[in-house]
């Protein structure tokens, strides 16, 4: 008698899904916190492929659910195969080791060339890919090999196929028909418990009615899937294969993979085969019966053990995987699944309605935890960009770490946002080192880090982008604000990074006796388009800043105040426009294209201590109109870390509309790639399509970025904090809720940790409510002044606290549509753009149609049919030539990804109507000012009545080589 089962996934038959993309057959289940694809993508992407990880080591997953590939591609010569700056390399799936980083002479693409001869770079290294396996059939007296590395000849006979990734476990789990005879189900996890074992499982069963037929399952450690490792030791003994590897040009450092596979059969023939590079072990069977493989893979550094030794290493590895195989598999998973309960806890993200806004909530706070944990140290606590299953911009450590992961995880893994920290400690020493070589005291960080911290020409010290080391101090100060850090730990790791931050700017700046300000130097903001700058903007403020937090915590340490450094907080030089808008840097114009959030982080980092406006004169009215100028200056090909900032400050400034909520969206449907919910850092990963930029992939800074729209943009929580009369820090959780109209539903958030206790978030239609959820010590909040709710309010263990939200005013008073109205576009729109922009009520946020050769179309659905007979359009920077509107006289299903309207169906009201502009656009006005934009009233021939109206734009008034539309900003329909 002959077996199978089913394609079941964890044991789970699909249910029916909370979200479903048409153009890659993925689906999003909340409950069960999964996302998964039934398409079967032969070729292997980056952008279709799930990983594993736990914090330690990470491993990027195929097509096929097991072992290394490269990117494929049909054409072999394609740009999109490339990873991007510095290295160049094939995109690759690979394995990574937390800090296991290497040090060589250069790189493909560097910031400044000359610094090469300073000192090697430093990129993280692939270690072999431990999910490496392949499965041999013969079937007909032919072997067909089933490897992923192999697109072509191994998957052309998979059909039935399934991969799902279960973020509640972190498990990846990948299940199909091989050759119309097999069913063959895969389970790869990186253990959370047991840091350094990785577990692969692999079930084979005839499918009903198939023969027996010569099954090999054959276990690889291959040297060939490494990057940037030198090979030290490979072969076999009586209980597994493994292998150990050096980092390139770190000789005193070692990773042992040791891999023991077992089969719950009784083997016809098992061969053990060690060549060059490569080390194997061969189980032979004749399928019968259903089959489970196991390998159990230790994997194990130096640079966790604390040693310099290949045998320590080969030790801990083999002791990993020996002792994970005397357990059983569901003892190994209940310890996994148990430990990965305890990381998520309380801690979830709904969007009532609105399942994509849960699911890309839930999938970022998701790739944060898989990527951290909170025994991290020292050099392990590195957090790349791409995490541990990726080598884009090389595995270093950038501000991306500081400003957008280490602060996303404060409100919900504390401990672990605070042992990633650990790593800047750690090289604190090198720190100061860099800036006495550089002429300075104090400590001085590299724009790019690795293993050593040195300065690079991948990453300089000086004259490039000292920000971050404002960045570093930010994550410190607010790890303090949120309590996950008390005074002892504050003192001996914090402090020495803020004194000596403080200790360097304040030798870096120089005195203007004109201006009677301190000022910048040859730098380089955030935005990396603007090389070389003097006095900008964001460096000038985070200058200021540091000096503030490095006084403020001297003062609640007892210790003295340098007066120095606080002249130079209240004296930093900070340039502005004629018409009230910050300059980015002294002498920009209105011709910038600013590359991702600058100057709207001003705000952003504020502490809401009354010091920007003290300090800078900058107060809520300058801070808006920066809003509103640098989101219509925004490169439209900006990474995707941008727009939460707009996000978070437009929902704190804005006093009309719902433009959060758009900026929100801007943040998300971009970048956001099915079918596993990962974040690129482009909205376009076309490298001939996107300005020529290969994307990182994943760019996790998107999910730190995210993860603060939800739970500090959104909810109006900020870390703050007063001075005592006994000059200490006292802790105050600023919250300022909004209403959000745009959304579905309210905005639940539980598990958000404060002072080392649970608080639950909601914010719905009309209130707003902070839930104490700890039983230790009380929290003191302050709610904003705009709020009839105004002031401190105790909020003790066990009770709640609502508040009003604040509504904003109507930017178009008697609109039908602002912030009431959904859109949808029938018609491409340019990259980055998200149609949602037309109803929000906010003129700086436009959406764009791609080509102005074509009718743009968009749709407008009302919340009912409502009776209109007016309407006005704002305009963005390229106003239509025309615009028709018409009236949809049957209900539309808009569920979907297509729309579809029967032409039949469409009532004409306004047809070709044209467009004249009163500030038609002037290329030489290189004036940096809030333009009054363009507007188009019209008025109806009689009242109608509609649920769908339809916008058709045409063309542009400026005539131009550009082949891009018109662009909206605002569409109502009044009745008067």
């Amino acid at each position: 008698m002959r077996f199978g089962f089913p394609l079941l996934f964890l044991g789970l038959a699909l249910a029916q899904p909370d979200y479903f993309d048409d153009q890659t057959e993925s689906y999003y289940l909340q409950d069960d916190r999964v996302l998964g694809t039934s398409k079967f993508n032969q070729l292997n992407k980056y952008t279709y492929q799930p990983y594993v990880s736990n914090g330690y080591i990470g491993s990027r997953i195929p097509n096929l659910g097991f072992g290394f590939s490269y990117d494929q591609n049909e054409n072999v010569t394609s740009s999109d195969l490339s990873n991007g700056w510095p290295l160049f390399n094939p995109r690759y799936a690979g394995s990574f080791i937390a800090g296991f980083f290497d040090a060589q002479p250069n790189t493909t693409g560097v910031n400044f060339p000359e610094l090469r001869e300073n000192g090697y770079e430093s990129i993280i290294s692939a270690v072999p890919q431990w999910t490496g396996l392949q499965l041999a059939a013969t079937l007909d007296g032919t072997t067909y090999v089933l490897d992923p590395s192999t697109a072509n000849t191994s998957s052309a006979h998979v059909t039935n196929y399934r991969q799902e990734l279960r973020m509640a476990t972190g498990t990846v789990s990948t299940a199909y028909t091989w050759l119309g005879t097999v069913a063959v189900n895969v389970t790869v996890l990186a253990h959370r418990d047991i840091e350094t074992l990785g577990l692969v499982q692999v079930e084979v069963a005839l499918v009903s009615g198939a023969a027996p037929l010569q099954l090999d399952v054959v276990d690889v450690l291959d040297f060939a899937s490494t990057q940037r490792c030198v090979l030290k030791n490979i072969g076999y003994d009586d209980s597994g294969i493994f292998i150990t590897v050096q980092p390139e040009g770190v000789e005193y450092k070692h990773a042992t993979l040791y891999s023991r596979l077992n089969v719950n059969a009784s083997c016809v023939n098992e061969t053990l085969a060690a060549a060059f590079h490569k080390v194997t072990n061969t189980v032979s069977v004749v399928l019968e019966h259903p089959l489970s493989v196991t390998k159990y893979v230790g994997v194990v550094s130096d640079d966790l053990l604390g040693t310099s030794s290949s045998d320590a290493t080969f030790a801990a590895a083999k002791r990993t995987a020996l002792d994970a195989a005397r357990y059983s598999w569901p003892s190994l998973r209940t310890m996994h699944d148990n430990a990965w309960a305890a990381v998520w806890g309380d801690v979830a993200v709904e969007v009532e309605n609105e399942p994509y806004l849960t699911l890309a909530a839930e999938a970022s706070i998701y790739y944060l935890f898989a990527n951290t944990r909170s025994s991290a140290r020292n050099l392990t606590a590195a957090l790349g960009v791409g995490g541990l299953s990726s080598d884009s911009y090389g595995g270093m450590v950038f501000w991306d770490a500081d400003l957008w992961m280490i602060p996303a995880l404060l409100p919900i893994a504390p401990e672990t946002s605070v042992a990633l920290n650990s790593y800047r400690y750690y090289l604190h020493e090198q720190a100061t080192r860099n800036a006495a070589a550089n002429g300075y005291s104090g400590a001085v960080y590299p724009w790019t880090s690795g293993r050593f911290g040195n300065c690079t020409g991948t990453g300089p010290c000086v004259n490039y982008e000292y920000h971050l080391n404002g960045a570093i101090c930010y994550s410190v100060w607010k790890a303090y604000l949120s309590g996950a850090i008390n005074d002892e730990h504050l003192e001996q790791y914090g402090w020495p990074v803020l004194r000596d931050a403080a200790e360097f700017f304040a030798g870096y700046v120089k005195y203007n006796d004109t201006l009677q300000k301190y000022t910048t130097h040859n730098l380089t903001d955030p935005d990396e388009y603007a090389n070389f700058k003097d006095n900008a903007a964001y460096t000038a403020v985070i200058i200021s800043q540091v000096m503030k937090w490095a006084d403020r915590v001297a003062q609640h340490l007892g210790k003295p105040s340098n007066s120095t450094q606080l002249n130079i907080m209240q004296n930093m030089y900070l340039p502005q426009s004629s018409d009230n808008i910050t300059l980015e840097y002294d002498t920009m114009n209105s011709s910038v294209s600013i590359k991702q959030a600058d100057v709207v982080l001003i705000p952003y980092i504020d502490d809401e201590d009354g010091a920007l406006e003290q300090n800078f004169g900058y107060d809520e009215v300058r801070a808006t109109n920066d809003l509103s100028y640098y989101s219509l200056h925004q490169s439209s090909q900006g990474p995707a870390m941008t727009f939460p900032v707009f996000a978070a400050v437009s929902q704190k400034l804005n006093e009309y509309g719902c433009g959060s909520q758009t900026y929100h969206y801007k943040s998300v449907a971009p970048f956001l790639r099915f079918p596993f919910a990962q974040m690129s850092e482009q909205n376009n990963d076309n490298y001939d399509a996107n300005g020529g930029t290969h994307a990182a992939f994943p760019f996790n800074t998107a999910h730190g970025g995210l993860v603060q729209s939800y739970f500090f943009g959104l909810t109006g929580i900020r870390f703050s904090y007063a001075m005592t009369a006994e000059h200490r820090l006292e802790r105050v959780l600023h919250f300022d809720p909004v209403e959000l109209p745009l959304f579905g539903g309210d905005l639940k958030i539980s598990g958000f940790k404060y002072l080392n206790q649970s608080l639950e978030i909601v914010i719905g239609e009309t209130n707003a409510t902070i839930r104490h959820r700890g039983t230790a010590e009380p929290v003191l909040v302050y709610v904003d002044d705009r709020n009839a709710a105004a002031g401190y309010h105790t909020l003790e263990p066990g009770t709640e606290l609502t508040v009003p939200v604040h509504v904003n005013e109507f930017n178009t008073p008697g609109s039908l549509t602002e912030c009431q109205a959904l859109a949808h576009s029938l018609t491409p729109g340019r990259d980055g753009d998200v149609v949602m922009s037309i109803v929000d009520g906010d003129n700086s946020t436009t959406w764009q149609a791609q080509n102005k050769n074509d009718n743009a179309a968009v749709l407008l659905e009302l919340e009912t049919s409502e009776t209109f007979n007016a309407g006005a359009i704002v305009w963005g920077s390229r106003p239509a030539a025309n615009f028709s509107l018409s009236l949809v006289t049957e209900p539309l299903d808009t569920t979907g990804t297509d729309i579809v309207i029967d032409e039949s169906k469409l009532v004409r009201v306004l047809t070709d109507h044209p467009v004249f502009v009163a500030s038609p656009y002037n290329a030489s006005d290189t004036e940096v000012r809030i333009v009054e934009p363009n507007s188009t009233t019209f008025a109806l021939s009689q009242d109608y009545a509609a649920q769908f109206v339809l916008l058709e734009v045409y063309g542009t008034v400026d005539v131009d080589d550009s082949s891009y539309g018109a662009s909206v900003a605002e569409l109502g329909l009044f009745y008067h």
